[in-house]
This record gives structure tokens, sequence and C-alpha cells, in this order.
């Protein structure tokens, strides 16, 4: 009980009005005290739209929740406010490579039961000193080696030999048909069993098309074009067909040299 709620201030004459009066009914008060227990019981946030104290501090509020929602046609699930659209995102991507999947998956199986792929086309060209550059220096390798091969064999000074050479000059002969030979193995077997040298097949150049390369005839031009080029030493034919932008030997042998387009 509150000890101030019996004092109360008496003026010294009655009448004057500030004597306490006691209320007589209670009823209001306790009218007042039951509202807001109804109240309390329909929930917090009745309580705390009633409250007209500026200083009280707000009740916590529970958090909003997405309600599920029923999957879309195309079977993404909507996201709510409070939410990302990372699984949207997710969804779409790899329905993209499921697609793109399918897609190769077909143009590979109609490749099979076809048979067809794409065809390399081939144009003619001329004559290339970066791929003649290429299998010289290769021709040169091998030269070499057969020479050291040969020079352990026979025990032949070759130094001396070509300081002093004999009347007729066979040491010279000699040292030129060896690189003439090697030469011409290094052209023959790789243009007729694979279609081009090294040095032409860096640079995208072959002897004749793909389809030509299993034909007798093919052997054939593959090898005039060996001899023609070896006895006119090298150098002119290859020199004439880039003045005049053409490729002579092989309009000569039939063995015409292509490029890739």
């Amino acid at each position: 009980m509150d000890p101030f709620e019996e004092f109360e201030f008496k003026p010294l004459t009655d009448g004057l009005g500030f004597h306490k009066k006691k209320q007589a009914n209670p009823a209001p008060e306790e009218n007042f005290v039951a509202t807001p227990r109804i109240k309390k019981d329909q929930g917090l946030e009745l309580i705390e739209e009633a409250s007209t104290d500026p200083l009280r501090p707000p009740l916590p509020r529970k958090k909003a929740t997405t309600a599920s929602l029923p999957p879309t046609p195309g079977g993404l699930t909507e996201v709510g406010g409070d939410g990302t659209s990372s699984a949207a995102v997710d969804e779409i991507l790899k329905t993209l490579q499921k697609n793109r999947r399918l897609d190769f998956d077909k143009s590979t199986t109609k490749q099979k039961i076809t048979g067809t792929a794409t065809k390399e086309e081939f144009k003619k060209t001329t004559f290339s000193f970066s791929a003649a550059l290429l299998d010289g220096m290769l021709v040169v390798a091998a030269s070499l080696l057969c020479m050291i091969i040969l020079l352990v064999v026979t025990k032949v000074d070759l130094i001396g030999n070509l300081t002093n050479p004999d009347s007729q000059g066979m040491i010279y002969l000699a040292t030129f048909s060896l690189f003439a030979g090697v030469s011409f193995i290094y052209l023959t077997v790789n243009r007729i069993f694979v279609g081009c040298t090294p040095g032409e097949w860096a640079f995208d150049q072959r002897i004749g098309k793909p389809e030509e390369l299993n034909k007798a005839a093919y052997s054939l031009k593959v090898v005039a074009r060996s001899l023609v080029v070896i006895a006119t030493g090298f150098a002119i034919l290859p020199v004439l067909s880039v003045l005049f932008n053409q490729d002579i030997t092989g309009s000569i042998t039939g063995a015409q040299l292509f490029k890739k387009a």
C-alpha cells in the first residue's frame, strides 16, 4: 500500500474544496483495468498500437515468413521479398547448359549416322620460302649424318680430299650425289606416304589433294617432281615460280602444290 495514499491536505476552514474526496464507485477503474487485459489476450501487436507512451520501447515483432508458393510452369519457384533470386538464376543456367549438351549430342549422332564430316578445302598455291627453308635444314642435317656414317665406315679424310681433289674432281661429285640422294628420299617418301614434307605440313601445304594420295599416278607424279627439282639445282624452278606467281614444277609434272583455304 502506498504510504502517501492516506495523506491529504486539510484547509483551515471547511468548504474551500481542498480536502480529498473519496470515489464512491470504483467500477470505472475496474473497467479501465479490464480493458487492457482483454487486449493483452488478443496479442502483443494490439498492446503496442494502443500504447501512447513515447518513452516506451517497442516490442519485438516476428519476422514475416514467406509463404510457399506452387511451382510455376517453367519449373522455377517464386521468391519472396526478403529472399534472393540466386535459385532462379541457377535453374536458368542449368537449363541452358542442358539444351546446349542436347544440341551437341544431336549433331554428333547425326554425323555418326550420315558419316559426313566437314571437308577441308584446298586451293592452288606457289613456292613457299619458309617451307623450303625448314625442309632444307632437315635435308642438310640428314646428309651430314649419312656422311659421318660413311666416313666412319670408310675411314676417309674428307678435309684432305676436299682441299686436294683429284684431277677429275670426283670428290665434289660424290658429295653432291650424297646430298641429292638424301633430298630425293626425303621429298619422295614424305610426299608419297604423308602427302607433304614436314616443311609443307608446317605451313598448311601439300602435293595434290587428299583423295589422290592412294592412286598410283600420284606416286609417279611425286617422283617426277622430285627429279625435276634436283636436276634443276633446287633453286631455278622455285625462283621462277615466285616470279611468275605460279607453280611451274607442278605444271610440268602434274604434282600441283596446294594450300588449305
